[in-house]
């Protein structure tokens, strides 16, 4: 069913484009995304995403504590298979044509490593082998593969463990004994009651982008992505002590340098991936707010965190210096949110990627469908007035939700509104009069 149903998809949103492309935009123009002679937005996501193909409509599937996969730890290899090919075939029903696997949650791997201990989340326990020998990533990626779909392998670069501040994890002698954070205890830094490796040590740069190089020349995978993050998110009361490295590698402002160490580790990794596999992208998937504007930063017209002060995160600076092949911002707002409005940001993120080669997908809070903060959802459809509106951007190349569970049980009629938007009606925002126009 699945391959029918991206069949159908096909059928029925090539027909919309041929409706919508007699509606305007030249044939050059449309051969070219990126022409310089800017079209109005309508028009440019009318010539572009009609065509089923050039649209990324992605899923993220979690490991870490098995939200997603595995159901639950220890599980035997025909289990792990049979879960696994009902995601496949969920995310094809969805309308979706790519996964994003998470296969790092925390210094782990949910495939057969040679740096990284095999996740506890997927055998139950700390060290221990795949179980029978499969291994999930190959295994998805084939299965995914066979019905049309791609997968980007998910990777949480700097986290070691999952702690917090009343049940901490910052032993490292309690790691796998292969763990390179037990290997190198001097790699990692305590913070509010987990670990983190030290980005701005060389040697953990090099190690990341080691496990990186080891996931892109052993797996057919098409992408690997990062998510939001980097340094850890502010706990109050808290500072995350990398004064040993910065008094041996640092100088000038301390958030400046942290910056240029993760800088580093991007460059570094996009250098790896493109020399293992050129065809094989790079991106992230950034916490949403870049900066808030303060009338001279270029910053979005919104209040909330930042992820260039807090997370030390500047995006902005991958972009322009072309280290990645596409952002992810992970737009986890309503509309109506006003401290961090969508379309706000979904407008700051398409200035700063147009005129690049950065493709602009959207990451989408499908995980909010039945909760106090979107529970207007069934009512409005906040999933189709974020992608109708995103399709209209110009740099906007596609959208991935997260996540895959919510869609899946269809909460608030979550899974068939995104099937609807992907499959039998295509929707775009008719800017003219602010409402909906869904072609058949």
């Amino acid at each position: 069913m699945g391959n029918a149903r991206t069949r159908l998809c096909a059928i029925l949103l090539a027909a919309a484009a041929a409706i919508l492309s007699s509606c305007g935009g030249s044939a050059d123009i449309e051969s070219d995304p990126l022409h310089p002679m800017a079209r109005s937005r309508e028009d440019n996501a009318l010539g572009t995403f009609g065509d089923p193909v050039r649209e990324m409509r992605g899923v993220y599937v979690a490991t870490v504590y098995n939200l997603d996969f595995p159901s639950s730890a220890g599980l035997d290899a025909d289990k792990l298979r049979s879960e696994l090919d009902d995601i496949v075939g969920d995310v094809a029903a969805l309308g979706c044509n790519a996964i994003f696997f998470q296969v790092r949650g925390a210094c782990d791997a949910m495939y057969d490593s040679a740096i990284f201990p095999v996740s506890e989340y997927l055998t139950g326990k700390t060290g221990a082998a795949l179980p029978d020998g499969f291994d999930p990533l190959s295994y998805i990626t084939e299965a995914a593969h066979k019905n049309g779909i791609a997968v980007h392998a998910w990777v949480n670069p700097l986290r070691v463990t999952r702690g917090s501040v009343s049940n901490p994890k910052t032993d490292t002698t309690a790691l796998a004994e292969t763990s390179p954070a037990r290997l190198h205890p001097e790699y990692t830094v305590e913070y509010a009651g987990e670990l983190y490796f030290d980005p701005g040590l060389p040697e953990v740069r090099a190690l990341i982008a080691d496990g990186v190089r080891e996931i892109v020349d052993g797996y057919d995978v098409d992408g690997i992505i990062f998510d939001d993050y980097f340094y850890p998110y502010p706990v109050d009361g808290y500072e995350f002590d990398d004064s040993a490295s910065y008094a041996k590698y640092g100088s000038g402002d301390i958030g400046d340098w942290r910056r240029s160490n993760v800088d580093e580790m991007i460059r570094q990794v996009w250098e790896t991936v493109k020399s293992c596999s050129p065809d094989c992208e790079f991106g992230v998937a950034p916490f949403g707010i870049w900066q808030n504007d303060d009338g001279k930063n270029g910053g979005s017209a919104t209040r909330g965190l930042e992820s260039y002060s807090a997370l030390f995160c500047d995006t902005l600076a991958w972009i322009r210096g072309g280290y990645v092949d596409y952002v992810a911002p992970q737009i986890y707002w309503s509309f109506s949110k006003e401290s961090a409005p969508f379309g706000v940001l979904a407008d700051w993120w398409d200035s700063a990627t147009r005129g690049t080669r950065v493709k602009l997908y959207i990451s989408h809070a499908a995980y909010k469908y039945g909760t106090d903060e979107w529970s207007f959802a069934h009512a409005v459809g906040e999933l189709t007035e974020q992608i109708g509106y995103s399709r209209l951007l110009f740099s906007y190349r596609g959208s991935i939700m997260y996540g895959i569970d919510e869609l899946r049980r269809n909460v608030d009629g979550a899974g068939e509104e995104l099937a609807r938007c992907y499959g039998g009606d295509v929707c775009y925002f008719s800017s003219s009069d602010g409402n909906y126009v869904y072609y058949k």
